[in-house]
């Protein structure tokens, strides 16, 4: 078989460690590398950096299991699953009622991620996919989320943010930011015109959960000079 120069050895079997894992309760080193078919020093290695990141536990009698950090995920995606179906009937309004194309986005760390979307018939089709993310300073749905942040949250990311210049409208700094996301908080939507992509806007609002925590944004995007336009009409 042909070696593909792009697989990660020591990845990929971390990876099939894990799958193995899986259907397991627990597992002996000796069992797991037999059946990963890998050496037992590899494969040691291997569960030893996957245990340092939360991803395996050893057990007191040196078995192996799946750590906690995977229940995190699988609760978190099905958190993302659950705010999909309830906020797909809402994007669908939206869609048809402002006649362009409507987003779900959460934050993934400085980035914002479209998680669904619904595209409308009456405008041009935005080439935005699910699973794409942007810079969230950069964005309508990144500052609709940022401007309401924890302080301690928000400034952490602020510090940690690489500031690009993609267009003169673009932030480039974080006191700038900082402005920006003030004056989010004071209309209760954000905007962006002509940042990442001349041309192109969006306007979004902050979804909140039950505790009053901001989770996700919805918005609109289409042509700037549309948007811009009907911002007030959009944001109501």
């Amino acid at each position: 078989m042909k070696k593909d120069p792009y697989l990660l050895g020591s990845l990929n079997t971390a990876l099939a460690l894990l799958d193995i894992l899986s259907h397991y309760d627990k597992i002996s080193l000796a069992n797991l590398s037999a059946k990963a078919n890998v050496n037992k020093s590899v494969a040691f290695r291997c569960l030893y950096t996957l245990e340092k990141n939360g991803y395996v536990e050893k057990t007191a009698d040196a078995q192996y299991t799946l750590g906690i950090k995977f229940l995190y995920y699988g609760n978190l995606l099905a958190a993302r699953q659950d705010l999909v179906s309830i906020a797909r009937p809402v994007l669908q309004r939206l869609a048809a009622g402002c006649k362009l194309a409507a987003h779900l986005s959460s934050l993934s760390r400085d980035r914002v991620v479209t998680i669904h979307k619904e595209e409308s018939p009456y405008d041009i089709q935005v080439t935005a996919r699910v699973g794409m993310n942007a810079p969230a300073c950069a964005t309508a749905m990144g500052r609709a989320i940022l401007a309401y942040l924890p302080e301690k949250e928000l400034s952490a990311l602020l510090a940690g943010y690489t500031y690009r210049r993609y267009s003169p409208s673009s932030v480039t700094s974080a006191e700038a930011c900082r402005r920006l996301l003030a004056d989010v908080r004071r209309k209760g939507y954000a905007t962006d015109y002509d940042d990442r992509f001349p041309g192109f806007g969006s306007a979004a609002c902050p979804v909140f959960d039950r505790t009053g925590a901001v989770t996700a944004a919805v918005g609109v995007v289409g042509l700037a000079q549309t948007i811009q336009a009907r911002e007030a009409a959009y944001a109501a």
